[in-house]
């Protein structure tokens, strides 16, 4: 046996090389613990099974070194995507605490306070340098844009959070069990056994929908592009899922001050009327963004134990849940500053269900539903090839559904094919097209429930199709307003309009927001040069943004605002027409009847109802009750 001496005894290589071994050395422990939470959750965390090796020691980690998840931690540092580029969605939150950013420990325990209250579960993991990462993982895959912008919203009222992980499909995060820049190594801080459940059972909707609500104010200010500096205390009122309003409040709910507590609690009016106490506490709870739902699990938990007590009445049983949603409007009302809170989302233009339909605030949460249904649905690839050519036009007609379902506040509309053709920058014969297209599919999106009559239009009952149910759970729509396409689009183009409500305040390029607006790349870069010629859309650096000009001004100079104003009037006059000729109509069946009367039996129900039910309406005078006039008679039998 040959022994070896010299320079290569003292080799800068490890003790031993061979692939998946490990010298045993004084970091022995961390390394196995990175190992464990490498391989427990690592594949789970990532966007995609893949990671990039950094060659310098952490300073770069180019696209270039991305490599298949290795089983283990490598020994240099390491990331994993945040994303599914191809999918364009994630399944997990990553929240990046920076120790440059502000008191990353302090912070961290607000954000894991927060996050238990929610009912979330959780990874957590610490760096060397004190920087910590929580991760939140879904069950089900998520815009990414949705994961940005809750990832900007939390990073607004947590300064130490750093949103640059999520900033763009091509994320990267270091995960739990790599190697950091420092020499050591990333280490789980939550027990290894809850890492492992968060990830193989991982949060619901009902975790994803409480984060929105939580910072819902904080989304406001991300979408209006503000700085922390301009952030006001309380933004405006707007409606939570079920349709009742609430004032998000930047911070997240705060409690009530300690003498409006103790009112609540004990119904103690301290010398003011109960009207004018528990008006008190409503609006106190109103400002620091509570919600109703809030205020009723308050009264029902007992913590408002004397709340009640204020509302109560022995001659008026049931006065609290009576009076309770009317003086919290009001409540918001005052806190906002707002009129009309109940109705400040919708025109003034109300076109009620049929009487006998009752109205409630989940109403308001089945539109949205639906509407967050109507995406999901563009994503069948079934579905949308049956719409074929036609698919532009059902996407401007369902937007015009959920608009006239706002506006109604009902998920049963009847609105006609001519109102909703005005509100689609459609033609109403092609609106009549797609309503029967859709009605006429498997598993419907609406569903006829009582056809045209008289001066009644037919009537359609959103409906939310059984195989998009869960997903339409999980992609909650922030509440606001629902717009239907603007008339300028008459000339601009419904791929134009489509396009025009994916631009925001952030710059986007050409595919993400062809993507967003499920469009070809073409065709959303077409589009994106028409609205730029009219400085609707603006290109900079990073892409394309909604541009400064107003849309009715673009109406005006285009000429759209012309023909949609000739489309109403004609539309107008057609309606006026069809209605005097049904009082024309009505006033002939109910004349006397005379014994020359037999040329037209006007009350045979089947004659009456084909009439009534024909495919156009007549506007001419050819129906009389009387017998055909000699002429007549002469030319009919000559013929």
């Amino acid at each position: 046996m040959a022994t070896i001496t010299g320079k290569r005894s003292s080799s800068p290589l490890p003790l031993a090389d061979t692939p998946g071994c490990f010298p045993p050395g004084p970091d022995s422990l961390p390394r196995d613990a990175a190992e464990a939470a490498w391989r427990a959750v690592v594949p789970a965390l990532a966007g995609t099974p893949h990671a990039r090796v950094s060659r310098d020691g952490g300073r770069t980690y180019p696209a270039g070194r991305a490599r298949p998840l290795p089983a283990e931690p490598p020994d240099q540092p390491s990331t994993i995507p945040t994303f599914d580029p191809g999918m364009a969605s994630g399944r997990v939150l990553p929240l990046d605490l920076d120790v440059s950013r502000g008191d990353v420990g302090h912070q961290a325990a607000e954000v894991g306070l927060l996050l238990e209250r929610i009912g979330a579960r959780t990874v957590a993991d610490v760096s060397p340098s004190g920087g910590r990462d929580v991760f939140v993982p879904f069950s089900s895959l998520l815009p990414w844009r949705e994961l940005r912008d809750l990832a900007r919203a939390i990073a607004l009222r947590f300064p130490a959070v750093d949103p640059a992980p999520m900033a763009n499909l091509g994320g990267q995060i270091s995960p739990p069990g790599s190697r950091h820049k420092s020499g050591g190594w990333r280490t789980l801080t939550t027990p290894l056994s809850e890492a492992r459940a968060a990830v193989e059972h991982p949060n619901g909707p009902e975790v994803w929908n409480a984060l929105l609500d939580e910072f819902a104010a904080e989304a406001q200010r991300v979408e209006t592009d503000a700085t922390p500096a301009d952030l006001p205390e309380s933004t405006s009122a707007e409606l939570d899922d079920t349709g009742i309003p609430w004032i998000p409040r930047l911070g997240g709910r705060a409690p009530l001050g300690a003498g409006l507590e103790h009112v609540a609690r004990t119904g103690a009016t301290r010398g003011r009327g109960r009207s004018e106490a528990r008006m008190a506490v409503l609006c106190a709870a109103a400002a620091r963004g509570w919600q109703l739902a809030d205020v009723r699990a308050a009264v029902a938990s007992g913590a408002w134990k004397g709340f009640p007590g204020l509302y109560h009445r022995v001659s008026e049983p049931g006065r609290l849940e009576r009076l309770l949603p009317l003086e919290w409007r009001k409540a918001i009302g005052f806190a906002a500053g707002e009129k009309n809170v109940r109705g400040w989302h919708t025109s003034d233009l109300n076109h009620a269900p049929p009487a006998g339909e009752s109205l409630t605030s989940a109403e308001y949460g089945h539109i949205r539903r639906w509407v967050t249904a109507c995406d999901v649905a563009l994503e069948d690839p079934g579905r949308v090839k049956g719409w074929g050519g036609r698919v532009i036009a059902v996407r401007l007609v369902l937007l015009a559904l959920a608009q006239a379902a706002m506006v109604s506040g009902s998920s049963t509309v009847e609105f006609g094919v001519r109102n909703l053709a005005l509100h689609s920058a459609l033609s109403s014969r092609t609106v009549a097209r797609v309503l029967r297209l859709l009605r006429d599919e498997d598993d419907p999106l609406i569903d006829l429930v009582s056809p045209r009559r008289l001066a009644r239009a037919d009537r359609y009952e959103l409906r939310i199709p059984a195989r998009y149910a869960d997903s339409a759970r999980w992609r909650r729509r922030r509440a606001g307003r629902i717009a239907a396409a603007h008339p300028v689009f008459l000339v601009l183009g419904g791929m134009a309009a489509l396009v025009y409500q994916e631009l925001g305040a952030d710059e986007a390029r050409n595919a993400e927001l062809a993507r967003a607006a499920r469009l070809a790349v073409s065709t959303a870069s077409a589009a994106l040069r028409v609205l730029a010629g009219h400085g609707l859309a603006v290109r900079g650096r990073g892409g394309w943004k909604r541009g400064p000009a107003d849309l009715d001004a673009v109406a005006e100079s285009t000429g759209a605002a012309d023909l949609h104003r000739e489309r109403a009037e004609r539309y107008r006059q057609d309606r006026e027409g069809w209605r005097a000729r049904l009082r024309q109509y009505a006033s002939t069946r109910n004349a006397p009847v005379a014994p020359g009367d037999g040329w037209w039996p006007l009350d045979d129900e089947d004659e009456w109802t084909a009439m009534l039910f024909g495919r156009w309406p007549v506007h001419r005078d050819d129906i009389t009750r009387a017998p055909p006039a000699p002429a007549s008679a002469a030319a009919a039998e000559s013929a």
